[in-house]
């Protein structure tokens, strides 16, 4: 095994550390799996050895690679279109496709990231084999844990314009937009970022200022083209096709509809999230996985009754806090439904 030391890296690593004033440690996080960047190393790629570095802390995220992220959602997909499947086996056939695991393991990384920045008060540099994927997945999901600002509609817009399309992830690649044909290079890493922010806004609902169709319209129109923002490999590509010019971005429709995809349950005083990620709590973003699903397509337009009367009652409770804050008495005594409203998310979600 070769150890090859990089001037570059070890100066650049060098001047991060002194741009941090409240900490004179430097944690290092390499998304990949010990093996498979022991795997790169041998190919001449490698990763950093602390040795050569000084106070530094490496450690590896042991996140899925794209082949075994393709694999996973190829199996989920074929479990949530099965026609028939054994009631009995549903639970033990969704942990075989280790999807809900791969979202927790992305999940818990990006917490130790943000853990680190807020209680360490250190830098953290975040890394994979290219800087696209995995890393995306975990500089997004960090910053939308510490930042309020990214919570909000306008925050996640500028993420994901941030994070993911300037930053050159491979979204032709990746979804195989223009061809019928799956390639190596297909893996749903974007849609694996949404299914961690559904995860989040599941554990804090009230944090959030977009609602969870927000999630679900971006992902569908992640594969739809009808929108310019997620065509191409990257920025250069997107200025040769003129893409800007010549397609409309998908925010322009969600800020023209901003109503559709407000939260009525916002609160905006909230600071750092540190989520608890235990199994437990993961879940199946169904809105998602089984949007086509005949049954659930069902049951999601009886159920869209009831998120109207609940998103009412909501807006009701919030008029009478405000005529109580206003000392103002209305003619008509409202009883204020937010608790029993709240009550009923289990069953309307």
């Amino acid at each position: 095994m070769t150890r090859k030391r990089c001037e570059e890296d070890e100066h650049m690593i060098a001047e991060v550390r002194k741009a941090t004033t409240k900490s004179t440690h430097i944690y290092i996080c390499d998304c990949r799996p010990a093996l498979n960047a022991q795997a790169n190393k041998a190919k001449g790629k490698g990763y950093e050895v602390p040795e050569f570095y000084e106070n530094i802390e490496l450690s590896f995220g042991n996140i899925a690679n794209i082949h075994e992220i393709r694999a996973s959602s190829t199996r989920l997909r074929e479990l949530v279109t099965a026609p028939n499947i054994e009631e009995t086996k549903w639970l033990s056939n969704l942990e075989a496709t280790k999807w809900l695991h791969h979202v927790q393991t992305v999940l818990q990384e990006a917490v130790k990231v943000a853990s680190i920045i807020h209680n360490k008060k250190s830098s953290v540099v975040v890394h994979c084999s290219d800087g696209w994927d995995r890393t995306s997945q975990i500089t997004s999901l960090s910053m939308l844990l510490l930042d309020p600002y990214y919570r909000t509609l306008q925050g996640f817009e500028v993420l994901i314009e941030k994070e993911w399309i300037s930053m050159g992830h491979q979204f032709q690649a990746r979804c195989c937009h223009g061809t019928q044909d799956i390639t190596t290079d297909y893996s749903p890493i974007f849609m694996q970022f949404l299914d961690c922010v559904w995860q989040v806004m599941q554990h804090s609902p009230y944090v959030f200022q977009f609602n969870k169709y927000l999630l679900t319209f971006v992902a569908q129109h992640l594969y739809s083209c009808l929108y310019g923002t997620f065509l191409s490999n990257n920025d250069k590509e997107r200025r040769q096709s003129e893409i800007r010019s010549k397609t409309q971005s998908i925010w322009s429709h969600v800020n023209s509809h901003t109503t559709e995809f407000l939260n009525p349950l916002f609160r905006e005083k909230c600071g750092v999230l540190l989520p608890s990620i235990s199994m437990r709590n993961i879940r199946l973003w169904r809105d998602n996985w089984m949007a086509f699903h005949p049954f659930y397509r069902y049951q999601t337009r009886y159920l869209s009754g009831s998120w109207s009367w609940f998103t009412c009652e909501i807006r009701s409770s919030r008029i009478v806090m405000s005529c109580r804050k206003s000392k103002f008495q209305p003619a008509t005594k409202i009883v204020s439904m937010e608790h029993h409203s709240i009550a009923q998310t289990s069953r309307v979600s």
